[in-house]
């Protein structure tokens, strides 16, 4: 309304799909076409919205795998994707107990941090074979024996971006914590978390726990009031696109919301990973998001599109 129009179009991201779908079940009237891309189950904010992350790292991790057993000449990681997990969970555990110095800079790369920048790379095609090459250079890291060229491989994943200037540093990660803390309550049972991270580490080792572990918000003071419930009363007027193997927004968690929307959306899902789904390579997906946002028609059944480039 303060920009003049009666309805608006909206598209959405990743927590801005909760954002989208928030806003289009309290003013369901005031939502024109909307598209919903890297999806939050709305029914698992926020708390419960890492329950998914360990199976979604499983399922995102043989791609950049493959990648690396392409290269095993090179880098030396092992010859199939197989080999290649097994050596990274030995590399991760490693650094666990060991954290490298990494040189020139104040850091040590310990486990944590190997698997940080794993699940960052992870959220784009285009930087897996960077990743292949980062855990190539942490492994000779850990060895002690760095070459030049693993160091300038350290160098641009750990480059800081230029700073914004009355940004401070922290910002983003604050800004995350105070919505997710925030907008819904967390237990504050501090054993039931060491309970639940053991048992998630076991089951998915490539996260090792830590999508079950204890946040900032079990100690952040209450919401006040309830988080805003997601419904599928309205029109139909919203495209969810939802990418397989992506391991920040599961599949399982577009699926969901899909669910919650019901009748009220399409559903596009690709054959692809990482945590962009319009514009990575696929016609069947950006000719579905294009036709409903020319004309507002979406298929009457779930649309998979399998036409996307080998990554």
């Amino acid at each position: 309304m303060a920009l003049g129009e009666e309805k608006i179009s909206y598209w959405g991201q990743s927590y801005g799909t909760y954002l989208g779908a928030v806003y289009a079940s309290l003013f369901p009237d005031r939502a024109d076409r909307v598209v919903l891309e890297g999806n939050v189950d709305p029914r698992k904010v926020w708390a419960h919205a890492t329950d998914n992350w360990g199976k979604g790292m499983a399922d995102r991790f043989p791609d950049a795998a493959r990648i690396a057993a392409a290269q095993d000449a090179v880098l030396g990681l092992g010859s199939t994707a197989d080999e290649v997990t097994r050596n990274y969970l030995a590399l991760a555990d490693r650094l666990d107990r060991t954290p490298a110095p990494v040189p020139g800079t104040p850091l040590a790369l310990a486990g944590s941090m190997l698997r940080n920048v794993t699940y960052s790379l992870l959220l784009h095609n285009e930087t897996l074979p960077v990743l292949a090459q980062f855990w190539s250079a942490a492994a000779h890291l850990a060895d002690g024996a760095l070459t030049e060229a693993d160091g300038q491989v350290l160098q641009q994943v750990f480059a800081a971006p230029p700073a914004a200037p009355g940004v401070p540093a922290d910002n983003q990660a604050t800004m995350f914590l105070a919505l997710i803390c925030g907008d819904a309550r967390w237990s504050r049972d501090v054993d039931a978390y060491a309970r639940s991270a053991a048992a998630d580490r076991a089951a998915w080792p490539l996260t090792a726990g830590m999508p079950a572990n204890i946040w900032a918000c079990a100690f952040w003071p209450e919401p006040v009031e309830e988080p805003v419930a997601v419904t599928g009363e309205g029109p139909r007027n919203t495209v969810i696109l939802q990418n397989r193997r992506d391991n920040a927004t599961p599949w399982e968690d577009g699926l969901g919301l899909a669910e919650v929307l019901g009748r009220r959306a399409g559903f596009v899902g690709a054959d692809n990973g990482g945590h962009y789904v319009y514009g990575q390579g696929s016609t069947c997906v950006d000719q579905a998001t294009v036709t409903f946002l020319t004309t507002g028609r979406l298929s009457e059944e779930n649309l998979y599109c399998t036409d996307v480039p080998e990554g």
